[in-house]
């Protein structure tokens, strides 16, 4: 036991490179949050390790105080995290099109709430022992799993913040997502495609060749127009010339060109 305390420190070294690692080879992966947070939490433990170790009251005063503060936050984040995803709903029903899809943080948040209810109510309902114990296990497992999962998902999103691309690149892509009253670009999809023209004359500025803008998103059966096309006109609107961007339909043709292209060389080349 001394033996795996005294060589503990080797864990988080080893999360860490693996880590570093991930970040070489593909930054845009989840499992990079889920390592990270792997050595966020064995670097703890060694230093945990460090502050038990150490005759200092001093220096195990403060991590305890630390530690205590660190626990009430977690603690205060987790019983009130649905407030976080009805408040993301409340900005994405103001700022987005109001589909189903879009309500997706209204309904985690309200089943976060249920959860916590259902087995008070099982209890009030005299549901059969069994049943109830089901239904807790059930609960706990959700009142665990999905704050987890979304906390792991937001330490992938902030790190991959920190990348930064070189001026150098050919195309940028811009997600799609849906239109306002099937024709216009809403907010949160125009920061998108303005977070791209701002690259894009950050590139140009440093005396490299302008990159092309590819506009993605096909026309749902609600929208008079494709949303690479709305999303398209909106920055030729802003300034960015039209020979300089692509929509979804002429990717398409491209790809249709490049697959032909591909199953001629096979059939006379094998």
């Amino acid at each position: 036991m001394n033996t795996f305390i005294d060589h503990f420190y080797i864990l988080p070294l080893i999360f860490l490179a693996l880590f570093v690692g991930l970040q070489l080879t593909e930054k845009r992966r989840f499992i990079n949050g889920i390592v990270f947070n792997g050595f966020l939490a064995t670097a703890v433990g060694e230093l945990a390790i460090l502050v038990f170790q150490s005759d200092s009251r001093n220096v195990y005063y403060i991590a305890l105080a630390a530690a205590i503060v660190a626990f009430l936050i977690i603690l205060f984040f987790y019983l009130f995290g649905f407030l976080l995803f009805l408040w993301n709903a409340y900005i994405v029903w103001k700022k987005e099109s109001h589909t189903l899809s879009n309500m997706l943080t209204l309904f985690i948040g309200l089943g976060l709430i249920a959860l916590f209810f259902v087995p008070m109510l099982a209890n009030l309902l005299h549901v059969p022992e069994d049943l109830r114990i089901f239904i807790g296990t059930i609960s706990t497992v959700f009142l665990l799993y999905i704050p987890l999962f979304f906390y792991l998902y937001l330490s992938s999103l902030i790190i991959y913040l920190f990348n930064r691309p070189r001026y150098n690149q050919d195309y940028i892509i811009v997600l799609g997502s849906g239109l306002i009253d099937g024709q216009y670009v809403p907010p949160l999809l125009a920061s998108r495609i303005e977070r791209a023209m701002t690259f894009y004359h950050r590139q140009v500025k440093k005396g490299r060749p302008a990159p092309k803008l590819v506009f993605s998103g096909g026309q749902g059966g609600d929208e008079k127009l494709p949303e690479s096309v709305a999303m398209q006109r909106y920055a030729i609107d802003h300034g960015i010339p039209v020979e300089q961007t692509l929509t979804e339909e002429k990717i398409r043709q491209y790809t249709s060109k490049h697959a032909v292209f591909k199953a001629n060389y096979r059939s006379r080349y094998g």
